[in-house]
């Protein structure tokens, strides 16, 4: 069962060809709306079955202000379901469009079926990860805030046709001044194949060396525990793989000195093989890795690296 059609749109660019795959998957149709270049819009046509073209962004305009223009296209074309990012910008758009459309919020998705009666169901971990609770859509629209990595890619049946509906922002009395890049390394670790994570068993952000040693010969990202990103600051905020920080989806997840709570096994549980490495045998991570061993990580990793 598919629902009849499925709109996405997210202020990330980046994150609109992932919702446009959960859209093909989801429903008959599917329609991303872009608010960006026309060459940015143009190269969804592949992911979606209908682009609109909102146009660029006027630079002194903040991106809530477009609000207006998304919720005209969709009283337009009346889509039962809007995939959303899990981003900030994303998150107040959605609670705006909720209150003007009578639509439904849910977020932090961890899956999403279409039920045989045609109501989208979202799946979505509660209490920490300790449960999880199950979410249907009772209103004509259901508006869905989803983290990356969260579809596989799925092109639309055929390429799309753009269709422009170039709109002027609303006068919300806030102006745009400036922007500055926020000053940390750019990684998507959402994105990576294999991934190793590390936890306290690192012992000091010395033994990073040795970690990034194995990353490079096994192609892998560095993720982490929030105690590492968030307390010790011996690795960038958005490497934080957990409950409150990323979920990952990766072939291979390797877990480093991580003992393995429920708060960072939320973020790994969809990894395909999880391999684990750490000196105490009561760890949790025991429990919930495909492959164990005990051992002092730092001890381990020469001769893994060297095994490579």
């Amino acid at each position: 069962m598919k629902l009849k059609k499925a709109f996405v749109f997210s202020a990330d660019l980046s994150a609109l060809a992932g919702l446009c795959s959960g859209a093909n998957l989801l429903a008959e149709s599917s329609a991303a709306l872009v608010l960006g270049s026309k060459a940015q819009a143009e190269e969804l046509l592949p992911k979606a079955d209908k682009v609109i073209w909102l146009g660029e962004k006027d630079k002194s305009a903040i991106v809530e202000s477009y609000t207006g223009a998304i919720q005209q296209a969709i009283q337009k074309d009346e889509p039962q379901l809007l995939l959303m990012s899990g981003s900030t910008r994303d998150r107040c758009i959605a609670a705006k469009l909720a209150i003007r459309l009578n639509a439904g919020v849910i977020t932090d998705a961890a899956g999403l079926t279409v039920t045989e009666e045609g109501k989208i169901q979202v799946r979505r971990n509660v209490y920490g990860g300790a449960a999880e609770a199950v979410l249907e859509g009772e209103s004509a629209l259901t508006i869905v805030l989803v983290p990356g990595g969260l579809f596989e890619d799925l092109p639309a049946a055929q390429p799309g046709v753009l269709e422009e509906a170039v709109a002027a922002p609303e006068d919300m009395g806030v102006t745009l001044v400036s922007v500055a890049a926020k000053q940390e390394e750019a990684v998507n670790i959402v994105a990576a194949k294999r991934v190793i994570g590390v936890g306290r068993g690192l012992g000091s952000q010395e033994n990073l060396a040795a970690v990034e040693a194995l990353g490079a010969k096994l192609g892998a990202e560095i993720g982490c525990t929030r105690p590492i990103a968030e307390e010790e600051h011996w690795l960038a905020r958005n490497r934080y793989i957990g409950v409150s920080g990323v979920s990952i989806r990766p072939n291979l997840y390797m877990a480093l000195g991580v003992s393995g709570q429920i708060q960072h096994m939320v973020g790994v549980s969809d990894a395909k093989l999880i391999v684990a490495i750490n000196k105490d045998a009561k760890a949790p991570i025991f429990q919930n890795c495909d492959i164990g061993l005990v051992a002092d990580m730092n001890k381990v990793l020469p001769q893994l690296t060297e095994l490579f």
